[in-house]
């Protein structure tokens, strides 16, 4: 049943289930009004189901359907899909807005002649390489549609977009891209602080142990935290015997994350640290 006419090419239509889809489909807004039945048409595409509560949802929907294209909504619906697919993580229909407002005019401004230049990129290609790697992808696909050529650095804005999503939809406290790339930049002054020298931004070892900060960061607020094994500290223990300084550095790091996203380290969370730490010293 139709809830809401949001033009003459979009219709908000309940679904029974205390959900409402989005259906874009050339001219079915036209004489429709609230209440009517609709049965989608093969030509109609519909959007995921949101909840009936979201209205800054679906008004942000009308906005924005009024000033792009569909197939810029048909495009950034099938990079979320196959971001899905790649990245273990819950990719959502409020990813699908800002990604499709950032990709539609990011066209429209390289038309122009305009490339913003990603001071990330860098960063996105060491620590977020699935992201990375579905940016890429969805970098093709925008250009297949649009008919521009799109740089490696709005792949990484769309990588961007990925991992601030996964981040809002964690359980910790970090929500900002440029937050956890700060906490990835202390740590780094830690360790070299530590052991008195600076390590090479194309460690692999580094990037490793980032990409492991980056995945406990999002769950560092579940309730669920794992226990550990009393083996675990004991070999911890030995381990911290015989690399002092990595030991120190051990400390420095938990307590500083401590205290940055609130989650307290277990034995099995210090030993799997420890072991990244003396890879990247050696």
């Amino acid at each position: 049943m139709i809830s809401q006419v949001l033009n003459n090419n979009v219709l908000l239509v309940e679904d029974g289930k205390n959900q409402e889809q989005i259906i874009w489909g050339r001219g079915i807004g036209f004489k429709a009004h609230s209440g009517q039945n609709y049965d989608p048409q093969p030509s109609d595409k519909v959007f995921s189901s949101m909840p009936q509560t979201d209205d800054k949802w679906i008004s942000s929907f009308k906005q924005l359907s009024d000033k792009i294209p569909r197939e810029y909504f048909e495009l950034t619906d099938k990079i979320i899909q196959l971001a899905r697919k790649e990245i273990d993580s819950d990719f959502d229909e409020h990813l699908l807005l800002p990604l499709t407002d950032h990709i539609y005019f990011a066209v429209e401004r390289i038309k122009q002649g305009l490339n913003l230049f990603n001071p990330m990129l860098f960063d996105l290609k060491r620590f977020f390489t699935k992201e990375y790697g579905v940016g890429k992808q969805a970098q093709k696909m925008i250009e297949q549609l649009s008919g521009v050529k799109v740089s490696d650095d709005e792949a990484g804005f769309i990588a961007m977009h990925l991992v601030e999503h996964e981040m809002k939809r964690s359980n910790g406290q970090i929500k900002n891209f440029s937050n956890i790339m700060n906490i990835f930049t202390d740590i780094t002054n830690i360790i070299e602080s530590v052991f008195g020298r600076k390590f090479s931004e194309n460690d692999v070892s580094l990037t490793r142990l980032m990409t492991h900060l980056y995945y406990l960061i999002l769950r560092s607020n579940t309730k669920e935290k794992y226990s550990g094994l009393s083996s675990d500290s004991a070999l911890l223990k030995d381990i911290m015997s015989q690399h002092q300084k990595a030991g120190i550095c051990l400390k420095q790091i938990t307590k500083y994350l401590e205290q940055k996203i609130d989650y307290h380290f277990n034995d099995s969370d210090r030993l799997y640290l420890l072991i990244h730490i003396i890879h990247i010293a050696e």
